[in-house]
């Protein structure tokens, strides 16, 4: 990516308390990214590398993960890009039926294996899905393999949710959106890799330790907040109405603005709570005899969530991702990534 597409500060103020920190390998993370896009077949042409160069989806990896570097920063880059295009694919602004959205989602989820071999792979974006999910997987232990697929699951079964939605008359209560947006926003997806990154896994049983599973909430509310705030606009001009802003306002009246203030005020309560729990999880696994590996490695995890959420708001104020509004009815991303392509790996 030239300089210039990087060089548009804008101003966003997020009450994220957490410092934001960048990894030294994101410039070369980045070329190293669009080389396998365009091997994948995700980029095909010079308008879809336009627009794929102008989200900078490197520079929101580098600072979710500010320890990564190597092949531990391009799975993470790899893997969001991915859950990009596949959000780009399904768009909520295309009048394609909930029943397609399945059929398609389906192909995608056939990928997602944890145990033997998973079919062979169809379409662009199945293939690049699947050499992510490979990647993953590596050296990974069958519990942590079994939750990093459910949560990929979580997120692409979804898509065929959300489109039953538009077409249907009932408004989601602002609850009701929250607890959706958790599958649909990748979030728990990136805190999984996370882990990978950095080299540990959380087990099932510290994740039940009183607290953490609110951490984790928190952890997603935040990230797919800040990203509301942000793309209420392009979702706007695409006639896409899934949005916290808009549910906001559409719950409790007033104006956009008076939704984004309650929603920031929102943010500076979660910020707080967040902050509470984790530093009583040290007490908390103590009370709970949990080993002291697994308390290590959940207290890494709390760490690494911080460096997450204080990283996030700097991506926002460069990438342009929710700049050059895209008209209801144009597809978002101009190729058609359901083609079918070769499989490339790393």
């Amino acid at each position: 990516m030239s300089a210039s597409l990087a060089a548009v500060p804008r101003v966003v103020a997020f009450p994220i308390p957490f410092a934001s920190r960048c990894s030294p390998d994101r410039d070369a993370a980045r070329q190293r990214n669009l080389d396998w896009a365009r091997a994948s077949g995700l980029v095909a042409n010079e308008v879809d590398e336009r627009r794929y160069g102008s989200w900078d989806i490197a520079d929101l990896a580098a600072r979710w993960l500010p320890r990564a570097s190597g092949a531990e920063l391009d799975l993470a880059v790899d893997a969001i890009i991915v859950g990009t295009l596949i959000d780009e694919q399904f768009d909520g602004a295309r009048d394609v039926p909930p029943e397609q959205v399945r059929v398609d989602c389906e192909a995608l989820l056939d990928v997602l294996q944890v145990e033997g071999r998973p079919p062979s792979p169809v379409g662009v974006l199945a293939t690049a899905l699947a050499d992510v999910w490979e990647r993953t997987c590596r050296g990974a232990s069958l519990e942590w393999r079994r939750r990093a697929a459910r949560h990929w699951r979580w997120f692409i079964e979804a898509f065929p949710e959300e489109a039953r939605w538009r077409q249907g008359s009932a408004r989601l209560t602002r609850d009701r959106f929250l607890e959706l947006r958790r599958k649909s926003g990748l979030v728990y997806m990136m805190m999984d890799l996370t882990e990978k990154a950095n080299g540990f896994e959380t087990t099932d049983r510290a994740r039940q330790v009183p607290g953490v599973q609110r951490l984790l909430v928190l952890t997603a509310d935040l990230v797919d907040t800040m990203n509301d705030v942000c793309s209420v606009e392009k979702e706007l001009s695409r006639g896409d109405v899934h949005n916290l802003v808009l549910v906001q306002q559409a719950e409790h009246g007033g104006s956009r603005e008076r939704a984004v203030a309650e929603i920031h005020d929102s943010m500076r309560r979660w910020c707080e709570e967040f902050i509470q729990l984790a530093a009583g999880l040290p007490e908390a696994c103590a009370r709970e005899q949990l080993p002291r590996a697994e308390t290590d490695n959940l207290l890494r995890l709390v760490q690494g969530l911080e460096e997450n959420l204080g990283g996030h708001p700097d991506w926002y104020r460069t990438t342009r991702r929710y700049e050059g509004l895209i008209p209801r009815g144009e597809a978002a991303y101009a190729s058609d990534l359901m083609r079918p392509v070769d499989r490339v790996s790393r």
